[in-house]
């Protein structure tokens, strides 16, 4: 049976609410009609008596059924409404149970990670030194499942990191405290880290005792990712020496033993930026495998072009510059007026980045020109744009 019932108090309440029937019509109106009326002037005659008729009780059930068929789509009406009210009121009752209760849920789902993503995150491909203001930065190269690596720039709140390793830390610290609580699936790479080695540091140099049970030698692949990633993860060390547990040198099949320690660019590594798509869709910018050239002007040239099928250039066909190098400013001039309002946002963030990255692995600064905006997002195009600190900011806060 339905939830929506009725009743005869619901009816007569129903008729006791509906509105009252007023004569609107004067005295003289009313005599007039009366006068008018050739009922009245019929002359009289007697009654007759007539038989009860049937009539009456038939009206009456039609009145009824009329009633019925009025009142009750009415009532009906009014419970749903009011069904309707008392789930709104139920949703919108306390909405912080609410958020709380799917908060839960999704941390459910993701224990394994001590970071979430801020819904305030901007649209940025490049971390840039006002970006530091109250956080510490930790990069990390993460690996995709297109066997490369792709550098990303984690930006940890100071007060949160303060409580667990003081207030300058270096990459090696960060590394230990947080690549094992990273969920990297859930940022759309693959399970990589942390490295099945013991990692410390001496003086600029990372050291990596490796487990016997690591497999980064399987093939010239697994060991070139493994090179690339460490390159992208301990900026601000010269070198890095790999070892086997009892700190001996270590023996990789693919190259025998390593002895000498392996050089880290850091930042500066003399390369080009390109446009990769994650297997989640998001795009991100990284170098081409870690090819690198020996000029600005060589890399910014290449950028023209896609390289291969994994990566594609920043660089829309229809735009053009030349390159002039002044010491350490590069200056990119657009052969026609650049509007960035005319392009997708994110094609024009990823070009200005891109080329700002570029530029910043050579240790220089980009000055851009011909560009119509001369202040555009955090950028000032009257000047020299500020040196980037890493590549793919992900703003993260530490739970």
């Amino acid at each position: 049976m339905s939830k929506d019932k009725w009743n005869e108090d619901h009816i007569e309440k129903r008729l006791r609410d509906m509105p009252v029937v007023k004569d609107q019509r004067s005295k003289d109106e009313i005599m007039q009609r009366l006068k008018e009326d050739s009922r009245l002037s019929e002359p009289n005659e007697p009654k007759k008596k007539s038989s009860k008729s049937k009539w009456p009780p038939i009206l009456a059930a039609v009145a009824a059924i009329v009633l019925l068929t009025i009142l009750v789509p009415t009532f009906i009406q009014q419970n749903n409404e009011v069904s309707m009210d008392q789930a709104t009121t139920e949703e919108s009752a306390d909405p912080i149970e609410m958020e709380s209760s799917e908060e839960m849920q999704s941390n459910d789902t993701s224990d394994a990670s001590v970071f979430t993503r801020q819904a305030s995150t901007p649209l940025s491909y490049a971390a840039y030194p006002s970006d530091l203001i109250g956080h510490t930065v930790f990069h990390i190269g993460l690996a995709t499942n297109q066997a490369t690596i792709v550098p990303v720039t984690f930006l940890i709140p100071n007060e949160r990191l303060a409580e667990r390793l003081g207030t300058s830390p270096d990459a090696v610290a960060l590394y230990n405290e947080y690549a094992k609580t990273l969920d990297e699936e859930a940022l759309g790479f693959i399970e990589y880290h942390p490295y099945k080695a013991m990692i410390s540091s001496n003086g600029k140099q990372v050291q990596m005792k490796f487990t016997a049970d690591h497999t980064y030698d399987t093939s010239s692949a697994t060991l070139e990712m493994l090179n690339r990633s460490v390159q992208d993860t301990f900026l601000g060390y010269d070198e890095i020496k790999f070892l086997q547990e009892d700190a001996s040198p270590i023996m990789f099949d693919q190259v025998g033993q390593v002895e000498e320690p392996i050089a880290l660019s850091g930042m500066v590594s003399h390369q080009a930026y390109y446009r990769f798509l994650k297997s989640d869709g998001e795009v991100v910018l990284s170098t081409n495998f870690g090819k690198t050239t020996e000029t600005v002007e060589q890399a910014l040239n290449d950028m023209k072009v896609s390289p291969n099928d994994v990566y594609s250039t920043v660089v829309p066909k229809e735009i053009d510059f030349t390159v002039k190098v002044d010491d350490e400013v590069v200056n990119v001039k657009f052969t026609e007026e650049l509007d960035l309002d005319q392009m997708q946002p994110e094609e024009a963030m990823q070009l200005i980045d891109g080329i700002s990255l570029t530029v910043a692995s050579f240790d220089k600064y980009v000055k851009f020109d011909q560009v119509k905006q001369k202040y555009w997002n955090e950028f000032d195009f009257t000047q020299p744009v500020e040196k980037p600190i890493g590549a793919n900011p992900q703003y993260l806060i530490n739970e």
